[in-house]
């Protein structure tokens, strides 16, 4: 019997239903692979950068090594007024919350394809809310790595030529002659030395030979060692300076009191010198000095006077000088002053001897 080469219409829907199916199957396999926890609620942030590095729509996001979310979108941010770019993002709801404004964001690269993502370390602290819009920092690009690189053996180049045109330090050691011969004889002469030393030659020597330094010296530290265990179980001074507390407090009060009158001092040395005060006045002020300096003179003018007023009456000169010196005159003074003290006397005792009163 002959087959049949026509399809029939019951064929046909059962390979469109298997290519339908095929095709969901691979969008969903598509699907799952750039949408990772599909079941998951997610939020949106937007990361703004000076450069993505090559960063590509469905790159993970990875917060402290986690992966939290996917980037949905790369895109300027503000064509006409930056170069900046924006990074749509979707994140964990809870992962979210860890994520905030002092978090670093930076895109990296893992394994050996390049493959680039998002990489945020965690917030310091835990946001119900945490901002939509964040600040990236710009990764190295390997180009300014090379750079860089370029320019450093471009350095090391420069001091290996400068090396071998005996510039500097290690120029010289490499080309100077007697710098070299310089350091063989320092060197045989340190060997000569280290031989002298071994010998027990010197001073060295005789330390490195001789066990009577090093004997003295641990009779030393033992009389050391001693002497602290003494102090330590002593009741002595130095013990109580050490271990006593209220010895320690009473001193540290009596700083604070020295510490206290030396700031009374200095207020009393301000108050002193303080033009307010008197003696503030006769250490500061000028007009007040010159008046003291012409009362010291005037003062001194008149002791001068006295002094010639005394001497003219010491010898006997003027009218003060004789009443001084003057024997005789004394003595008339003296007599007249007896008989006039006789009169009052007398007056007093007998007034109608000389006041004679008579009305007709």
């Amino acid at each position: 019997m002959k087959r049949s080469n026509q399809i029939g219409w019951a064929q046909v829907r059962g390979g469109v239903f298997i290519f339908l199916a095929l095709l969901i199957f691979a969008g969903g396999v598509l699907l799952m692979g750039q949408k990772t926890k599909m079941f998951i609620t997610k939020g949106a942030m937007r990361v703004v950068m000076s450069d993505v590095v090559g960063l590509k729509i469905g790159a993970p996001v990875w917060l402290a090594g986690v992966d939290v979310g996917i980037v949905t979108d790369i895109l300027f941010a503000d064509p006409k007024n930056s170069n900046e770019v924006s990074i749509d993002i979707e994140v964990d709801t809870e992962a979210m919350k860890k994520i905030g404004t002092d978090s670093k964001i930076s895109i990296k690269t893992r394994g050996l394809m390049g493959e680039k993502y998002v990489d945020i370390l965690p917030s310091r602290h835990y946001s119900e809310r945490p901002p939509a819009l964040l600040q990236g920092t710009s990764a190295a690009k390997l180009d300014d790595v090379i750079q860089k690189a370029g320019d450093a053996f471009d350095k090391v180049n420069g001091i290996i030529d400068n090396i071998d045109k005996g510039k500097g330090t290690l120029g010289k050691l490499n080309k100077d002659e007697t710098l070299y011969r310089n350091i063989a004889r320092l060197t045989v002469e340190m060997k000569d030395l280290v031989v002298t030393i071994n010998r027990g030659e010197g001073t060295l020597g005789k330390l490195n030979r001789d066990p009577e330094p090093y004997n003295k010296l641990v009779s030393l530290l033992d009389r050391a060692d001693r002497t602290l265990q003494d102090i330590q179980t002593s009741d002595g001074t130095l013990n109580r300076l050490i271990y006593d507390k209220a010895l320690y407090t009473k001193l540290t009060a009596l700083a604070d009191k020295s510490i206290q009158a030396a700031d009374d001092v200095r207020d009393l040395n301000k108050k002193i010198t303080s033009k307010e005060g008197t003696i503030g006045l006769l250490l500061n002020d000028r007009e007040f000095y010159d008046k003291g300096i012409s009362l010291l003179t005037s003062a001194e003018s008149s002791v001068k006077a006295i002094e010639e007023v005394t001497a003219k009456v010491k010898s006997g000169d003027g009218t003060a000088g004789n009443l001084v010196n003057d024997k005789l005159l004394y003595n008339k003074m003296n007599k007249m002053v007896d008989d006039l003290d006789a009169l009052v006397k007398d007056f007093k005792e007998n007034p109608k001897k000389y006041i004679k009163f008579s009305v007709f």
